[in-house]
């Protein structure tokens, strides 16, 4: 098995790791990987690499890229994580969300346990399992799911019209509400039993 030495500094975490072992083949990333790490006066860090240097580094780096303040994953009120619809701030993102399931993967072919809860839906679409979006949406968004589902089953009898609802939804983006169009002039169309 080959040996790949990466320099990481502490501040830069992941923009080091991810240049170095974003691209690196999978037969690399199955052997051995070796940290430096870089203190804040840029000096070599004393250490010995025996995995625990590089055990450090992912546990690091996966907390880093999980931390919901970066964008690139959101977290249930259970904790759970999915990708965050904010992390398209981050022009290379969906590289990024590679490096991080290298990341994962490289932990569990070492054998390295981390404290990371993904949220069964994002589970399920990364082993290709079937999914069924209207029933995983109940542990991404509790609310959402409840108010579609009164929607759902919302009485024949009962008129749609007294909800006073509109072909359009608020999103929410960095903070920011926004209105958006389910349909071209969905704002002014008002949603009734016939439509």
């Amino acid at each position: 098995m080959s040996t790949t030495i990466i320099t990481v500094e502490r501040s830069r975490l992941i923009e080091d790791g991810y240049s170095q072992l974003g691209s690196l083949s999978l037969s690399a990333l199955k052997g051995t990987v070796r940290v430096k790490f870089i203190n804040q006066q840029g000096l070599d860090e004393a250490g010995i690499d025996q995995d625990g240097v590089f055990k450090e580094f992912l546990e690091l780096t996966l907390k880093r890229v999980f931390d919901p303040d970066l964008n690139l994953f959101k977290s249930t009120s259970d904790k759970l994580l999915y990708p965050s619809s904010t992390s398209t701030i981050h022009d290379d993102h969906l590289d990024l969300f590679k490096f991080v399931g290298r990341m994962l993967a490289k932990a569990v072919y070492e054998g390295i346990c981390v404290d990371v809860q993904l949220a069964p839906v994002l589970l399920a679409a990364v082993l290709g399992k079937q999914l069924h979006p209207f029933d995983e949406l109940a542990t991404l968004d509790p609310v959402l799911y409840k108010n579609l589902t009164f929607l759902k089953h919302y009485s024949d009898s009962d008129d749609v019209a007294d909800l006073e609802l509109t072909f359009c939804a608020q999103e929410e983006f960095l903070g920011r509400i926004t209105t958006v169009e389910l349909i071209s002039g969905g704002r002014d169309i008002k949603v009734d039993n016939e439509n």
